[in-house]
């Protein structure tokens, strides 16, 4: 269930989205890089995900698409917070300037996920919105793993804790983990906004 209001004077949008039986509210703050740049807009409003969104049939629009995926990338947005590209207006084929390979590469590219909608005629809108809170809700649930693994860990310090050999093997363990794909759900699609 998707529900939508909107305050102009503001430039928020305020959906409310049912998953898994539970429902929230999503914020969308939608402010032209005239008015305000990427930096400053992260820096105020410090949101949970970011939605870059291009026009399919402007070839213009992707590659400033871009340039704020390679922004949010360097700034390690993509890899703390959730991030998808959406290619809109889907449903002009004739006029369409981008391709889906191009925007799946791209995504791919910043390790974000990636979908296709056409605001038009309500196609993957829903799937948009449903996605995204999932997306935030599974980095949530995964930093909490982390942050009580780490409680663990640090709760018996041993000598072999800090000692070169200890950070030596944790390098390798990570390396070998991003090798190896060891989480399953790493290999899947950018176009799957249920999985990590």
């Amino acid at each position: 269930m998707v529900v939508l209001r909107l305050d102009d004077e503001f430039g928020e949008k305020s959906v409310s989205v049912l998953l898994d039986g539970e429902e929230s509210e999503l914020i969308f703050i939608d402010h032209p890089s005239t008015e305000m740049s990427i930096e400053n807009c992260l820096s105020t409003y410090e949101p949970h995900a970011c939605a870059v969104v291009y026009s399919v049939v402007a070839k213009t629009s992707f590659i400033r698409a871009g340039e704020l995926l390679a922004y949010l990338a360097r700034e390690q947005f993509t890899v703390e917070r959730t991030v998808v590209l959406v290619g809109n207006k889907a449903d002009l084929a004739r006029a369409r300037q981008v391709s889906t390979n191009e925007g799946k590469a791209l995504a791919t590219s910043k390790d974000c996920k990636f979908i296709e909608t056409s605001s038009g005629i309500q196609h993957n809108v829903d799937e948009l919105l449903v996605g995204i809170l999932k997306q935030i809700r599974l980095k949530e649930s995964r930093d909490k793993k982390q942050a009580k693994k780490s409680g663990k860990q640090d709760a018996k310090p041993s000598k072999l804790a800090s000692s070169r050999t200890h950070i030596s093997l944790s390098i390798a363990r990570e390396l070998l983990q991003k090798i190896c794909i060891n989480d399953i759900s790493k290999s899947k699609s950018c176009e799957n906004l249920h999985v990590l």
